[in-house]
């Protein structure tokens, strides 16, 4: 399906055209796919919405061995990562994107975001921070070489996300586990 509208831009208020349309992405199902350009001072907004929703899932991994690192790893914008030896959640939020990549991806992305907390850390003169960061990015590093164990967990409250290998645990997700995951979205309840 396939839509048009038109409405104010949020910046210069100008005329802007949104193209609607729905789509059928691998692996995450049907999604809304949105996008608009403002003609006048440039304002661009494209948002991809999942339209489905499957059970509350948690899945497991323990990484041991390189092997481990070529896990396919689908996290959808409801999506919570976890890394519990090393205290790191990456949590969703209202700008959350959905991807697809590898556990190594997910180390990868991990990774970059400890090294800039760290480096601004140490600009900051909180050493013990710093040295906290160091800690756990050595740790990523071994992970990195197939150096376990590892655990990574991927929580949804919506099932939209995944961790496929024959070593990924599934569980599903308590009512009371849910309500304490953030979604990155809005989630209307047509049940009220």
């Amino acid at each position: 399906m396939k839509a048009k509208t038109t409405s104010s831009c949020p910046i210069c208020k100008a005329e802007i055209t949104f193209d609607w349309e729905t789509k059928d992405i691998p692996h995450f199902g049907e999604a809304l796919i949105i996008a608009g350009v403002c003609e006048n001072c440039g304002f661009k907004l494209s948002d991809t919405i999942l339209l489905n929703q499957g059970e509350p899932v948690r899945y497991t991994i323990t990484i041991e061995e390189l092997e481990d690192l070529n896990a396919r790893v689908i996290r959808s914008t409801s999506g919570t990562i976890r890394l519990p030896e090393l205290g790191i959640g990456v949590e969703p939020g209202p700008a959350s994107e959905a991807y697809i990549s590898n556990v190594e991806g997910v180390l990868q992305k991990v990774k970059g975001i400890v090294a800039f907390a760290t480096k601004s850390a140490r600009d900051a003169g909180v050493e013990e921070n710093a040295r906290r960061g160091e800690c756990i990015l050595e740790r990523i590093e071994q992970a990195m070489n197939g150096v376990g164990p590892l655990t990574i967990i991927l929580e949804d409250p919506l099932g939209n996300s995944a961790i496929v290998s024959e070593k990924a645990v599934s569980t599903t997700l308590t009512p009371e586990e849910c309500e304490d995951l953030k979604t990155g979205m809005i989630i209307l309840d047509s049940a009220a």
